[in-house]
């Protein structure tokens, strides 16, 4: 009964009995306190209007749902012209809950990590006033909390069901997650980083090739350069290779297309430093055989353009020299039109992309990436949750809500040495997913 009795009380209440028969457990509790015999608006006397009680819900006791039945009298001033009516203040209930300060605390620190359906069970109280007690308190918070202006920013969109896209934001310095926006388009973008508190402080923004970003990163963060993250770049390398093996396919039968695609399509998207001695000797063969030919020329482009950010990880000018000599090596034969796409695109973001070579640091959204997939767990965990609440069960895991509480002020995210920089257990094995995994996914 530890809670269990010390913490039942409340100031001026006494316990007179409790219920523990039903599914709740019922603590029924009377006032105590000193009465006033006058008025305290104008001095006259007082008389007993009624006694009223009112349930209170607390956390559990005895592992079922605590209600408090608080009983308490009310009184009114005869005087005519006022008739005030006076009640006692109950201490520790958040009255426009009906619910004690504890119980508050506790429904919207289990709001970050459990469905409202089964906060609601716990406390006996709607999935609907569980929702408005933890977004409540969160509105609450959100004033305090207060993330230093990353230098090193990655950015990147995420579609959520039933909420549509979300911009995610990420400090790539420290690996946290800064903020969650409702919508990337770049007016929202925009004015979102206006507002952002030192933006100055920006210096490099990493993101995909979704070109508003460069309007707003231009307009409100001056000092910021856009670098392309280079695992979108490579990517169309491999989908420039794709594209040639599925030429190559359709002059096949049958049974020889499903055996390319089944024994060559993986081993085609493999780095050549990570193939086999089977997927070898499979390339090697391509080389031989006049019909598989173009798909060892695709995978010697693939290679090569890959080799640009490998073999020249420190020189610009190397890396805008190789760029230049591998454009140069693509075949006239329109088989390979997909790998020309890809060099128009480097091209067209001819800048962003190669500003990554005077970034100091070694700059990439794998972060972000992984920081999608988590945020996606969390709304299926949440079951539907609005965006408001998602971003609230992300940003204000429970970390920050006990430094909130504990400091009054959170200046800068908690940046944890090992683990998630989230709440949910379950999905701790994607955040810790390495760059080398995450490049994977674009071989």
């Amino acid at each position: 009964m530890a809670k269990d009795m010390g913490e039942l009380f409340l100031e001026d209440f006494s316990i007179k009995s409790i219920d523990t028969s039903g599914a709740n457990v019922n603590i029924y509790m009377h006032w105590d306190g000193k009465t006033p015999d006058e008025c305290p608006a104008c001095g006259s006397k007082l008389y007993k209007h009624d006694t009223r009680t009112v349930e209170i819900t607390d956390t559990q006791l005895f592992g079922k749902p605590a209600k408090m039945q608080v009983s308490y009298p009310r009184m009114r001033c005869k005087n005519p012209e006022c008739k005030n009516l006076w009640a006692p203040e109950i201490k520790g209930i958040d009255e426009s809950h009906k619910m004690t300060d504890r119980a508050f605390s506790a429904i919207a620190d289990e709001g970050l990590r459990h469905s409202f359906e089964d906060i609601g069970e716990e406390y006996d109280i709607s999935p609907r006033t569980a929702k408005s007690i933890f977004t409540d308190y969160i509105d609450a918070k959100d004033k305090e909390l207060k993330f230093i202006t990353p230098a090193f920013v990655g950015m990147d969109e995420i579609k959520i069901k039933k909420i549509g896209e979300i911009t995610v934001i990420t400090d790539l310095e420290h690996r946290t997650l800064y903020d969650m926006l409702d919508g990337r388009n770049t007016p929202s973008l925009t004015g979102y980083f206006s507002k952002m508190p030192d933006p100055e402080k920006v210096l490099w923004v990493c993101t995909d090739m979704y070109r508003p970003f460069e309007k707003t990163i231009k307009t409100a963060l001056p000092n910021a350069r856009w670098v392309v993250d280079h695992f979108h770049v490579v990517a169309y390398a491999n989908r420039a290779m794709d594209s040639v093996r599925i030429a190559v396919q359709r002059d096949m039968s049958k049974k020889d297309r499903i055996a390319t695609k089944k024994g060559l399509a993986y081993t085609l998207r493999t780095r050549a430093s990570r193939l086999t001695a089977e997927e070898a000797s499979k390339i090697r063969y391509c080389r031989t055989n006049e019909k598989y030919k173009p798909l060892a020329v695709a995978f010697d482009l693939k290679e090569d353009f890959f080799n640009i950010y490998d073999e020249n990880p420190t020189s610009k000018d190397n890396a805008q020299a190789a760029f230049a000599e591998w454009e140069k090596s693509i075949p006239e034969d329109e088989l390979y039109d997909g790998f020309r796409e890809l060099a128009k695109t480097v091209h067209n973001f001819y800048e962003q992309i190669f500003n990554l070579w005077d970034c100091p640091i070694h700059i990439t959204n794998g972060f972000t990436e992984c920081t999608n997939r988590i945020i996606r767990e969390n709304s299926v965990k949440g079951r539907g949750s609005s965006f408001k609440v998602l971003r609230a069960r992300t940003l204000f895991r429970k970390t920050n809500l006990t430094r909130l509480e504990e400091n009054g002020m959170l200046i800068g995210p908690g940046i944890p040495n090992k683990g998630p920089v989230f709440h949910f257990e379950e999905t701790k094995d994607i955040i810790e997913m390495t760059e080398e995994s995450f490049e994977d996914t674009y071989n």
